[in-house]
Protein backbone atom coordinates (compact mmCIF):
# COMPACT_ATOMS: atom_id res chain seq x y z
CA UNK A 1 0.00 0.00 0.00
CA UNK A 2 1.35 3.41 -0.99
CA UNK A 3 1.79 6.10 1.64
CA UNK A 4 -0.76 8.90 1.49
CA UNK A 5 -0.03 12.57 0.81
CA UNK A 6 -2.40 15.50 1.16
CA UNK A 7 -3.60 17.79 -1.65
CA UNK A 8 -5.77 20.86 -1.03
CA UNK A 9 -8.10 22.16 -3.74
CA UNK A 10 -9.70 25.58 -3.27
CA UNK A 11 -12.64 26.21 -5.60
CA UNK A 12 -13.83 29.82 -5.76
CA UNK A 13 -17.24 29.53 -7.36
CA UNK A 14 -20.10 31.88 -8.14
CA UNK A 15 -22.19 30.54 -5.28
CA UNK A 16 -19.76 28.91 -2.85
CA UNK A 17 -16.10 28.97 -1.90
CA UNK A 18 -14.95 25.51 -0.94
CA UNK A 19 -11.77 23.79 0.16
CA UNK A 20 -11.40 20.03 -0.11
CA UNK A 21 -8.31 18.36 1.31
CA UNK A 22 -7.71 14.93 -0.19
CA UNK A 23 -5.54 12.08 0.93
CA UNK A 24 -3.83 10.84 -2.22
CA UNK A 25 -2.10 7.51 -2.74
CA UNK A 26 -1.37 6.47 -6.31
CA UNK A 27 -4.55 7.19 -8.24
CA UNK A 28 -6.74 7.24 -5.13
CA UNK A 29 -8.25 10.46 -3.78
CA UNK A 30 -10.16 10.22 -0.49
CA UNK A 31 -11.68 13.40 1.03
CA UNK A 32 -10.00 14.24 4.35
CA UNK A 33 -11.58 17.64 5.01
CA UNK A 34 -14.36 19.41 3.15
CA UNK A 35 -15.69 22.86 3.98
CA UNK A 36 -17.55 25.57 2.13
CA UNK A 37 -18.82 29.08 2.65
CA UNK A 38 -21.91 30.10 0.67
CA UNK A 39 -20.42 33.48 -0.21
CA UNK A 40 -22.57 34.11 -3.28
CA UNK A 41 -19.87 36.04 -5.14
CA UNK A 42 -21.97 36.03 -8.31
CA UNK A 43 -25.22 37.08 -6.63
CA UNK A 44 -25.25 40.61 -8.12
CA UNK A 45 -23.27 39.87 -11.27
CA UNK A 46 -26.19 39.93 -13.71
CA UNK A 47 -27.35 43.38 -12.52
CA UNK A 48 -24.08 45.15 -11.66
CA UNK A 49 -21.36 43.28 -13.52
CA UNK A 50 -19.49 43.15 -10.21
CA UNK A 51 -18.95 40.63 -7.46
CA UNK A 52 -21.23 40.87 -4.43
CA UNK A 53 -19.59 43.14 -1.79
CA UNK A 54 -20.92 40.98 1.06
CA UNK A 55 -19.82 37.88 -0.83
CA UNK A 56 -16.29 39.23 -1.26
CA UNK A 57 -16.03 40.03 2.44
CA UNK A 58 -17.18 36.54 3.48
CA UNK A 59 -14.94 34.85 0.90
CA UNK A 60 -11.82 36.70 2.03
CA UNK A 61 -12.58 35.91 5.69
CA UNK A 62 -12.94 32.26 4.70
CA UNK A 63 -9.59 32.28 2.90
CA UNK A 64 -7.81 33.29 6.13
CA UNK A 65 -9.29 30.16 7.70
CA UNK A 66 -8.31 27.98 4.72
CA UNK A 67 -4.71 29.20 4.91
CA UNK A 68 -4.49 28.53 8.65
CA UNK A 69 -5.71 24.96 8.13
CA UNK A 70 -3.35 24.16 5.25
CA UNK A 71 -0.43 25.69 7.14
CA UNK A 72 -1.18 23.67 10.26
CA UNK A 73 -1.42 20.45 8.23
CA UNK A 74 1.80 21.39 6.38
CA UNK A 75 0.19 20.97 2.97
CA UNK A 76 2.46 22.22 0.21
CA UNK A 77 0.38 21.03 -2.76
CA UNK A 78 -2.41 23.63 -2.84
CA UNK A 79 -4.36 24.17 -6.06
CA UNK A 80 -6.69 27.17 -6.21
CA UNK A 81 -9.11 27.84 -9.07
CA UNK A 82 -11.84 30.39 -9.73
CA UNK A 83 -14.77 29.99 -12.09
CA UNK A 84 -17.40 32.08 -13.89
CA UNK A 85 -18.08 34.87 -11.38
CA UNK A 86 -14.43 35.90 -10.98
CA UNK A 87 -13.87 35.41 -14.70
CA UNK A 88 -16.81 37.61 -15.77
CA UNK A 89 -16.84 40.33 -13.10
CA UNK A 90 -15.39 43.79 -13.73
CA UNK A 91 -13.67 43.63 -10.34
CA UNK A 92 -12.72 39.95 -10.68
CA UNK A 93 -9.01 40.63 -11.13
CA UNK A 94 -8.80 42.88 -8.05
CA UNK A 95 -10.56 40.23 -5.98
CA UNK A 96 -8.21 37.56 -7.33
CA UNK A 97 -5.15 39.55 -6.22
CA UNK A 98 -6.60 40.09 -2.73
CA UNK A 99 -7.42 36.39 -2.44
CA UNK A 100 -3.94 35.33 -3.59
CA UNK A 101 -2.33 37.56 -0.97
CA UNK A 102 -4.34 35.86 1.79
CA UNK A 103 -4.03 32.29 0.51
CA UNK A 104 -0.35 32.57 -0.36
CA UNK A 105 -0.83 30.72 -3.65
CA UNK A 106 -1.67 31.75 -7.19
CA UNK A 107 -5.26 31.32 -8.37
CA UNK A 108 -6.00 29.96 -11.83
CA UNK A 109 -9.05 31.64 -13.36
CA UNK A 110 -10.60 28.90 -15.45
CA UNK A 111 -12.17 29.42 -18.85
CA UNK A 112 -15.47 27.72 -19.57
CA UNK A 113 -13.53 25.12 -21.57
CA UNK A 114 -11.22 24.54 -18.59
CA UNK A 115 -14.20 24.02 -16.30
CA UNK A 116 -15.74 21.48 -18.65
CA UNK A 117 -12.46 19.61 -19.14
CA UNK A 118 -11.74 19.39 -15.42
CA UNK A 119 -15.30 18.37 -14.56
CA UNK A 120 -15.17 15.62 -17.18
CA UNK A 121 -11.83 14.53 -15.73
CA UNK A 122 -13.44 14.34 -12.31
CA UNK A 123 -16.30 12.21 -13.65
CA UNK A 124 -13.80 9.85 -15.31
CA UNK A 125 -12.17 9.27 -11.92
CA UNK A 126 -15.57 8.62 -10.35
CA UNK A 127 -16.93 5.97 -12.71
CA UNK A 128 -15.60 3.01 -14.67
CA UNK A 129 -15.40 3.97 -18.37
CA UNK A 130 -18.30 6.46 -18.33
CA UNK A 131 -19.84 7.42 -21.67
CA UNK A 132 -22.22 10.25 -22.48
CA UNK A 133 -22.40 13.94 -21.59
CA UNK A 134 -21.29 15.76 -18.45
CA UNK A 135 -23.35 18.75 -17.35
CA UNK A 136 -21.66 20.76 -14.58
CA UNK A 137 -23.94 23.34 -12.98
CA UNK A 138 -22.34 26.17 -11.06
CA UNK A 139 -23.83 29.31 -9.61
CA UNK A 140 -23.53 31.31 -12.84
CA UNK A 141 -22.76 28.95 -15.70
CA UNK A 142 -23.33 25.39 -16.84
CA UNK A 143 -20.70 23.47 -18.80
CA UNK A 144 -21.68 20.68 -21.17
CA UNK A 145 -18.99 18.28 -22.36
CA UNK A 146 -18.73 14.81 -23.98
CA UNK A 147 -16.83 12.15 -22.05
CA UNK A 148 -15.60 9.99 -24.90
CA UNK A 149 -13.05 12.39 -26.37
CA UNK A 150 -11.28 15.71 -25.83
CA UNK A 151 -13.82 17.70 -27.82
CA UNK A 152 -14.29 21.21 -26.48
CA UNK A 153 -17.46 21.59 -24.49
CA UNK A 154 -20.05 24.34 -24.41
CA UNK A 155 -20.77 26.98 -21.76
CA UNK A 156 -24.22 28.39 -21.05
CA UNK A 157 -25.25 31.11 -18.58
CA UNK A 158 -27.77 28.80 -16.94
CA UNK A 159 -26.67 28.87 -13.31
CA UNK A 160 -29.35 29.87 -10.78
CA UNK A 161 -27.67 33.23 -10.15
CA UNK A 162 -27.64 34.03 -13.88
CA UNK A 163 -31.34 33.05 -14.22
CA UNK A 164 -32.54 34.65 -10.98
CA UNK A 165 -35.18 36.70 -12.82
CA UNK A 166 -36.91 33.51 -14.00
CA UNK A 167 -38.40 32.89 -10.54
CA UNK A 168 -41.52 34.91 -11.39
CA UNK A 169 -42.22 32.96 -14.60
CA UNK A 170 -44.63 30.01 -14.83
CA UNK A 171 -42.94 26.60 -15.01
CA UNK A 172 -43.59 26.10 -18.73
CA UNK A 173 -42.07 29.49 -19.59
CA UNK A 174 -39.00 28.78 -17.44
CA UNK A 175 -38.45 25.53 -19.33
CA UNK A 176 -39.06 27.31 -22.65
CA UNK A 177 -36.41 29.94 -21.83
CA UNK A 178 -33.91 27.18 -21.02
CA UNK A 179 -34.73 25.32 -24.25
CA UNK A 180 -34.09 28.49 -26.24
CA UNK A 181 -30.62 28.90 -24.71
CA UNK A 182 -29.80 25.21 -25.23
CA UNK A 183 -30.92 25.36 -28.87
CA UNK A 184 -27.43 26.68 -29.70
CA UNK A 185 -25.86 23.36 -28.62
CA UNK A 186 -24.43 20.90 -31.15
CA UNK A 187 -23.89 18.19 -28.54
CA UNK A 188 -27.45 16.92 -28.12
CA UNK A 189 -27.80 15.76 -31.72
CA UNK A 190 -24.41 14.03 -31.56
CA UNK A 191 -25.22 12.16 -28.32
CA UNK A 192 -28.95 11.45 -28.62
CA UNK A 193 -30.11 8.81 -26.18
CA UNK A 194 -26.82 8.84 -24.28
CA UNK A 195 -26.34 8.98 -20.54
CA UNK A 196 -26.23 12.31 -18.70
CA UNK A 197 -23.86 12.78 -15.74
CA UNK A 198 -25.02 15.66 -13.52
CA UNK A 199 -22.29 17.46 -11.56
CA UNK A 200 -22.78 20.21 -9.00
CA UNK A 201 -24.23 20.85 -5.55
CA UNK A 202 -27.59 22.04 -6.89
CA UNK A 203 -28.14 18.70 -8.62
CA UNK A 204 -26.90 16.72 -5.63
CA UNK A 205 -29.62 18.56 -3.73
CA UNK A 206 -32.22 17.52 -6.33
CA UNK A 207 -31.14 13.91 -5.75
CA UNK A 208 -31.24 14.33 -1.96
CA UNK A 209 -34.78 15.74 -2.16
CA UNK A 210 -35.88 12.84 -4.35
CA UNK A 211 -34.39 10.36 -1.85
CA UNK A 212 -36.34 12.08 0.92
CA UNK A 213 -39.59 12.03 -1.07
CA UNK A 214 -39.34 8.28 -1.70
CA UNK A 215 -37.89 7.50 1.76
CA UNK A 216 -34.81 5.97 0.14
CA UNK A 217 -32.42 4.78 2.88
CA UNK A 218 -29.07 4.86 1.02
CA UNK A 219 -28.40 8.61 1.18
CA UNK A 220 -25.32 8.59 -1.06
CA UNK A 221 -25.52 11.05 -3.94
CA UNK A 222 -22.75 9.57 -6.09
CA UNK A 223 -24.08 7.08 -8.61
CA UNK A 224 -27.74 7.83 -7.80
CA UNK A 225 -29.85 7.58 -10.95
CA UNK A 226 -33.04 9.46 -11.73
CA UNK A 227 -35.56 9.14 -14.54
CA UNK A 228 -37.38 12.14 -15.99
CA UNK A 229 -40.43 11.16 -13.93
CA UNK A 230 -38.25 11.24 -10.81
CA UNK A 231 -37.01 14.73 -11.65
CA UNK A 232 -40.55 15.89 -12.43
CA UNK A 233 -41.64 14.67 -8.99
CA UNK A 234 -39.06 17.02 -7.49
CA UNK A 235 -40.34 19.86 -9.70
CA UNK A 236 -43.90 19.20 -8.52
CA UNK A 237 -42.80 19.20 -4.87
CA UNK A 238 -40.75 22.40 -5.25
CA UNK A 239 -43.64 24.12 -7.05
CA UNK A 240 -46.10 23.06 -4.33
CA UNK A 241 -43.72 24.29 -1.63
CA UNK A 242 -44.24 27.89 -2.77
CA UNK A 243 -47.79 27.76 -1.35
CA UNK A 244 -47.64 24.86 1.11
CA UNK A 245 -45.72 25.42 4.35
CA UNK A 246 -45.42 21.74 5.29
CA UNK A 247 -43.92 20.81 1.91
CA UNK A 248 -41.60 23.81 2.08
CA UNK A 249 -40.33 22.76 5.51
CA UNK A 250 -39.80 19.21 4.24
CA UNK A 251 -37.68 20.40 1.33
CA UNK A 252 -35.76 22.90 3.45
CA UNK A 253 -34.94 20.12 5.92
CA UNK A 254 -32.79 18.55 3.19
CA UNK A 255 -30.83 21.75 2.53
CA UNK A 256 -32.13 25.15 3.57
CA UNK A 257 -29.28 26.93 1.79
CA UNK A 258 -30.04 25.26 -1.53
CA UNK A 259 -33.83 25.48 -1.28
CA UNK A 260 -34.02 28.66 -3.39
CA UNK A 261 -32.16 27.03 -6.30
CA UNK A 262 -33.98 23.67 -6.14
CA UNK A 263 -36.74 24.42 -8.63
CA UNK A 264 -34.40 25.93 -11.22
CA UNK A 265 -31.95 23.03 -10.92
CA UNK A 266 -34.73 20.45 -11.33
CA UNK A 267 -36.30 22.23 -14.35
CA UNK A 268 -32.88 22.53 -15.99
CA UNK A 269 -32.08 18.84 -15.40
CA UNK A 270 -35.45 17.78 -16.82
CA UNK A 271 -34.95 19.99 -19.89
CA UNK A 272 -31.45 18.62 -20.48
CA UNK A 273 -32.79 15.06 -20.37
CA UNK A 274 -35.56 16.06 -22.77
CA UNK A 275 -33.10 17.61 -25.24
CA UNK A 276 -30.74 14.62 -24.99
CA UNK A 277 -33.58 12.16 -25.50
CA UNK A 278 -32.60 10.15 -22.44
CA UNK A 279 -34.61 8.87 -19.49
CA UNK A 280 -31.67 8.44 -17.16
CA UNK A 281 -29.41 10.92 -15.42
CA UNK A 282 -26.65 9.90 -13.03
CA UNK A 283 -25.50 12.11 -10.17
CA UNK A 284 -21.73 12.46 -9.92
CA UNK A 285 -20.19 13.70 -6.69
CA UNK A 286 -16.91 13.74 -8.61
CA UNK A 287 -16.49 16.89 -10.64
CA UNK A 288 -14.30 19.95 -11.09
CA UNK A 289 -12.46 19.78 -7.75
CA UNK A 290 -11.69 16.10 -8.23
CA UNK A 291 -10.52 16.84 -11.77
CA UNK A 292 -8.18 19.53 -10.41
CA UNK A 293 -6.83 17.14 -7.76
CA UNK A 294 -6.40 14.31 -10.28
CA UNK A 295 -4.42 16.35 -12.82
CA UNK A 296 -1.07 14.69 -13.28
CA UNK A 297 -2.22 11.40 -11.76
CA UNK A 298 -2.60 8.31 -13.91
CA UNK A 299 -6.00 7.37 -12.62
CA UNK A 300 -9.37 6.19 -13.84
CA UNK A 301 -12.44 4.87 -12.06
CA UNK A 302 -11.26 1.25 -11.85
CA UNK A 303 -7.70 1.92 -10.66
CA UNK A 304 -8.92 4.68 -8.36
CA UNK A 305 -11.39 2.26 -6.75
CA UNK A 306 -8.75 -0.41 -6.11
CA UNK A 307 -6.35 2.10 -4.56
CA UNK A 308 -9.07 3.94 -2.62
CA UNK A 309 -10.37 0.88 -0.75
CA UNK A 310 -7.18 0.16 1.27
CA UNK A 311 -6.64 3.91 1.78
CA UNK A 312 -10.14 4.35 3.22
CA UNK A 313 -9.95 1.19 5.35
CA UNK A 314 -6.40 1.99 6.54
CA UNK A 315 -5.49 -1.55 5.49
CA UNK A 316 -2.16 -3.06 6.51
CA UNK A 317 0.17 -4.36 3.82
CA UNK A 318 -0.72 -7.91 4.94
CA UNK A 319 -4.43 -7.20 4.41
CA UNK A 320 -3.76 -5.84 0.92
CA UNK A 321 -1.70 -8.93 -0.01
CA UNK A 322 -4.45 -11.18 1.38
CA UNK A 323 -7.12 -9.28 -0.59
CA UNK A 324 -5.19 -9.57 -3.84
CA UNK A 325 -4.59 -13.31 -3.32
CA UNK A 326 -8.24 -13.69 -2.40
CA UNK A 327 -9.25 -12.53 -5.88
CA UNK A 328 -7.08 -15.28 -7.39
CA UNK A 329 -8.74 -17.78 -5.03
CA UNK A 330 -12.33 -16.84 -6.01
CA UNK A 331 -11.60 -16.22 -9.69
CA UNK A 332 -12.44 -19.79 -10.84
CA UNK A 333 -16.02 -19.28 -9.58
CA UNK A 334 -16.29 -15.59 -10.59
CA UNK A 335 -19.00 -16.34 -13.16
CA UNK A 336 -21.29 -16.91 -10.16
CA UNK A 337 -21.24 -13.23 -9.21
CA UNK A 338 -22.17 -11.36 -12.42
CA UNK A 339 -19.93 -8.44 -11.43
CA UNK A 340 -17.03 -6.68 -13.15
CA UNK A 341 -13.47 -7.63 -12.29
CA UNK A 342 -12.89 -4.22 -10.67
CA UNK A 343 -15.86 -4.65 -8.32
CA UNK A 344 -14.80 -8.20 -7.35
CA UNK A 345 -11.21 -7.09 -6.71
CA UNK A 346 -12.51 -4.21 -4.57
CA UNK A 347 -14.72 -6.52 -2.49
CA UNK A 348 -11.77 -8.87 -1.94
CA UNK A 349 -9.75 -5.90 -0.64
CA UNK A 350 -12.58 -5.31 1.85
CA UNK A 351 -12.29 -8.82 3.30
CA UNK A 352 -10.42 -7.61 6.40
CA UNK A 353 -12.65 -4.57 7.01
CA UNK A 354 -14.04 -6.00 10.25
CA UNK A 355 -10.86 -7.61 11.54
CA UNK A 356 -10.51 -5.24 14.50
CA UNK A 357 -14.22 -4.96 15.29
CA UNK A 358 -16.18 -6.79 17.98
CA UNK A 359 -17.23 -10.21 16.61
CA UNK A 360 -20.84 -9.76 17.76
CA UNK A 361 -21.32 -6.57 15.75
CA UNK A 362 -18.78 -6.51 12.94
CA UNK A 363 -21.02 -7.89 10.19
CA UNK A 364 -23.50 -5.02 10.62
CA UNK A 365 -20.74 -2.45 11.10
CA UNK A 366 -18.92 -3.61 7.97
CA UNK A 367 -22.17 -3.52 6.00
CA UNK A 368 -22.75 0.13 6.93
CA UNK A 369 -19.10 1.04 6.37
CA UNK A 370 -18.92 -0.44 2.88
CA UNK A 371 -22.36 0.87 1.91
CA UNK A 372 -21.30 4.48 2.48
CA UNK A 373 -17.58 4.31 1.77
CA UNK A 374 -16.32 7.48 0.00
CA UNK A 375 -14.82 5.46 -2.85
CA UNK A 376 -15.38 5.98 -6.58
CA UNK A 377 -16.81 3.82 -9.33
CA UNK A 378 -19.56 1.96 -7.46
CA UNK A 379 -23.21 2.28 -8.49
CA UNK A 380 -25.82 1.95 -5.76
CA UNK A 381 -26.51 -1.64 -6.83
CA UNK A 382 -22.78 -2.42 -6.65
CA UNK A 383 -22.51 -0.81 -3.20
CA UNK A 384 -25.35 -2.98 -1.95
CA UNK A 385 -23.73 -6.11 -3.45
CA UNK A 386 -20.31 -5.26 -1.99
CA UNK A 387 -21.75 -4.47 1.45
CA UNK A 388 -23.77 -7.71 1.58
CA UNK A 389 -20.75 -9.76 0.48
CA UNK A 390 -18.41 -8.09 2.99
CA UNK A 391 -20.91 -8.64 5.81
CA UNK A 392 -21.47 -12.28 4.79
CA UNK A 393 -17.72 -12.80 5.04
CA UNK A 394 -18.20 -12.58 8.84
CA UNK A 395 -21.40 -14.58 9.33
CA UNK A 396 -23.31 -17.14 7.28
CA UNK A 397 -26.60 -15.83 8.69
CA UNK A 398 -26.25 -12.14 7.86
CA UNK A 399 -29.54 -10.24 7.53
CA UNK A 400 -29.51 -6.51 6.80
CA UNK A 401 -31.64 -3.97 8.67
CA UNK A 402 -35.33 -3.94 7.56
CA UNK A 403 -34.97 -0.59 5.79
CA UNK A 404 -32.46 -2.08 3.34
CA UNK A 405 -34.12 -5.49 2.94
CA UNK A 406 -35.82 -4.84 -0.38
CA UNK A 407 -33.04 -2.84 -2.03
CA UNK A 408 -31.01 -5.78 -3.36
CA UNK A 409 -32.72 -8.44 -5.47
CA UNK A 410 -32.83 -11.91 -3.92
CA UNK A 411 -30.77 -13.32 -6.79
CA UNK A 412 -28.11 -10.65 -6.17
CA UNK A 413 -28.14 -11.37 -2.43
CA UNK A 414 -27.46 -15.03 -3.16
CA UNK A 415 -24.50 -14.12 -5.38
CA UNK A 416 -23.15 -11.75 -2.72
CA UNK A 417 -23.56 -14.42 -0.05
CA UNK A 418 -21.64 -16.93 -2.18
CA UNK A 419 -18.80 -14.42 -2.47
CA UNK A 420 -18.90 -13.70 1.27
CA UNK A 421 -18.79 -17.43 2.05
CA UNK A 422 -15.85 -17.92 -0.32
CA UNK A 423 -13.98 -15.13 1.49
CA UNK A 424 -14.95 -16.74 4.81
CA UNK A 425 -13.52 -20.08 3.67
CA UNK A 426 -10.31 -18.41 2.46
CA UNK A 427 -9.89 -16.53 5.74
CA UNK A 428 -10.27 -19.55 7.99
CA UNK A 429 -7.99 -21.75 5.85
CA UNK A 430 -5.17 -19.21 5.56
CA UNK A 431 -5.41 -17.26 8.80
CA UNK A 432 -5.77 -14.20 6.51
CA UNK A 433 -2.30 -14.82 5.08
CA UNK A 434 -1.89 -14.21 1.37
CA UNK A 435 1.10 -16.55 0.94
CA UNK A 436 -0.77 -19.42 2.66
CA UNK A 437 -3.93 -18.78 0.63
CA UNK A 438 -1.81 -19.16 -2.52
CA UNK A 439 -1.43 -22.87 -1.63
CA UNK A 440 -5.14 -23.53 -2.23
CA UNK A 441 -7.43 -23.07 -5.20
CA UNK A 442 -11.08 -23.62 -6.08
CA UNK A 443 -12.40 -25.48 -9.09
CA UNK A 444 -15.84 -26.67 -10.21
CA UNK A 445 -15.81 -30.15 -11.76
CA UNK A 446 -18.29 -33.02 -12.13
CA UNK A 447 -20.99 -31.40 -10.00
CA UNK A 448 -18.60 -30.67 -7.15
CA UNK A 449 -16.86 -27.63 -5.70
CA UNK A 450 -13.29 -28.83 -5.34
CA UNK A 451 -10.80 -27.17 -3.02
CA UNK A 452 -7.29 -28.22 -4.02
CA UNK A 453 -4.68 -27.91 -1.25
CA UNK A 454 -0.92 -28.29 -1.52
CA UNK A 455 0.00 -31.46 0.41
CA UNK A 456 2.69 -29.55 2.31
CA UNK A 457 -0.14 -27.50 3.85
CA UNK A 458 -2.63 -30.30 4.55
CA UNK A 459 -2.32 -29.63 8.30
CA UNK A 460 -4.28 -26.42 7.70
CA UNK A 461 -7.41 -28.40 6.79
CA UNK A 462 -9.48 -28.21 9.98
CA UNK A 463 -13.07 -29.15 10.79
CA UNK A 464 -13.98 -25.48 10.37
CA UNK A 465 -12.41 -25.40 6.89
CA UNK A 466 -14.45 -28.46 5.90
CA UNK A 467 -17.62 -26.93 7.33
CA UNK A 468 -17.10 -23.64 5.47
CA UNK A 469 -16.46 -25.51 2.22
CA UNK A 470 -19.71 -27.37 2.81
CA UNK A 471 -21.62 -24.12 3.33
CA UNK A 472 -20.17 -22.59 0.16
CA UNK A 473 -20.81 -25.66 -2.00
CA UNK A 474 -24.36 -25.90 -0.62
CA UNK A 475 -25.10 -22.32 -1.70
CA UNK A 476 -23.74 -23.16 -5.15
CA UNK A 477 -25.84 -26.37 -5.26
CA UNK A 478 -22.70 -28.49 -5.61
CA UNK A 479 -21.06 -31.27 -3.60
CA UNK A 480 -17.98 -30.34 -1.51
CA UNK A 481 -14.69 -32.07 -2.28
CA UNK A 482 -11.27 -31.53 -0.67
CA UNK A 483 -8.32 -32.65 -2.76
CA UNK A 484 -4.80 -32.80 -1.29
CA UNK A 485 -2.16 -32.94 -4.02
Amino acid sequence: MRSAKKIAVIDIGSNSCRMVIYEQAGGALIPYFNEKAMAGLGRDLAETGRLSPAGKELALQTFHRFRAITASLKISNIRAVATAAVREAIDGDDFKKAAEKILGVSIQVLTGADEGRLSAGGVRTGFIEPKGLVADLGGTSMELLPLEDDTLGETFLLGPLARSKDVDLPLDKRAKAIRKILSNSDLFSEHQGGKLYAVGGAWRNVAAVHMMLRNYPLRVAHGYTMTRRDVQNVIDAADLAASDKLTREQLQSVSKRRYDTLLHAAILLDTLMEQLGTDKSVISSFGLRDGVAAEGLKSDGASGLLEAVPLFLRSSQESVVFGRELFSFIFPISDQFKQSEAVLRAVCLMADAGARMHPDHRANLVYEQVLRAPVPALSHAQRLFAAYAAASRYTFKFVEEPGYAGMLKLSHKRRAKILGCAMRLAGVYSGRSGPILATARLKVADGALCMHVDRNYSDLISDTVERRLGQLSGLMKLHPRLIVE
